[in-house]
């Protein structure tokens, strides 16, 4: 028998309204990614990263009776704002120095404003990376430019965990695995989190074309660090927030032995709108740019 009209049509109605503004309702967070970034659509995103280097070691007394931190680091803490859309990011991150001692601060440089970075980086095209100092920039221009393979390969081996993998299908579906609970609200939106933890060297995907030797090598330098990580994911299963913490126990005297890094997505669906630099502006270079700034 048919339905009578009125039927049909409220029926109709309630299926397009369960469904929202997608044609399939999203199950798990790279489903929901995967729908929402399309075209030129994209998201906002806020990175926080502290760095700790351990004890710091310090210098015996020089003929000037200063004592120096050896392992203070270039920074301590930097903080990443941007966009990124389906294809292409657009990221700029500042820079803090925050653990110099006291005693210090008069002779230790903490203006790290020269350090500003912003990086550009569109699918098939490379990196393109502004630094407020021009450093490595010849006179003239204002970018450098860079398609580097063996950069991206390194970070394909290592298990990147950057902002741009973080909304990628595979890791999603690694930080998504554990099973989740009930998780705070963020921005008033109810979330559950997923936590777990791994070596870093499992979020890595090998590429058909990339050097099984290097990738094996790469592989054993970096497989001692281990990252924990929360994922809260919104009731449309879109990811809220990620929290990160990397332990490197092999860290060399410059490298720090844990970062603890937290991203924040906002405005999901929102229009983004990135492109290259002007080519007069711009340097090619066949140093390894990484696709966002740290």
């Amino acid at each position: 028998m048919a339905l009578p009209r009125i039927a049909a049509i409220v029926l109709m109605l309630a299926l397009t309204v369960g469904c929202g503004g997608d044609a399939v309702t999203a199950r798990t967070p790279a489903e929901a990614v995967t729908q929402r970034m399309k075209d030129s659509t994209g998201v906002k995103v806020a990175r926080l990263v502290r760095l700790d280097y351990g004890e710091n070691v310090f210098t015996p007394p020089a003929e000037d009776d200063f004592i120096v931190p050896v392992d203070i680091g270039e920074y301590s803490e930097s903080r990443t704002t941007g966009v990124l859309g389906a294809t292409a990011s657009d990221l700029t991150a500042t820079y803090y120095q925050t653990n110099v001692p006291d005693e210090l601060k008069s002779v230790f440089p903490t203006d790290l404003s020269s350090m500003t970075t912003r990086a550009i980086s569109i699918a098939g095209s490379g990196t393109y990376r502004y630094r407020a100092d021009r450093q490595d920039v010849p006179a003239g221009k204002s970018w450098l430019h860079s398609r580097n393979t063996e950069c991206e390969q390194l970070l394909r081996a290592i298990g990147s965990l950057g902002v741009r993998d973080l909304v990628s299908p595979e890791v999603l579906r690694k930080l998504a695995a554990p099973a989740s609970s009930p998780g705070e609200a963020i921005d008033g939106v109810a979330t559950v989190v997923h936590a777990g933890s791994s070596s870093q060297v499992e979020f890595g995907v090998a590429a058909p074309y990339d050097d099984p030797a290097l990738v094996a090598q790469l592989r054993k330098r970096y497989g001692s660090i281990q990252v924990s990580w929360q994922l809260w994911v919104g009731p449309d299963r879109l990811p809220r927030r990620v929290r990160l913490t990397s332990t490197d126990p092999m860290a060399q005297d410059d490298q720090p032995e844990t970062a603890v890094t937290e991203i924040d997505f906002t405005d999901w669906g929102s229009d983004v709108l990135i492109d290259s630099p002007p080519p007069d502006q711009v340097h090619e270079t066949g140093t390894c740019l990484g696709p966002e700034p740290y």
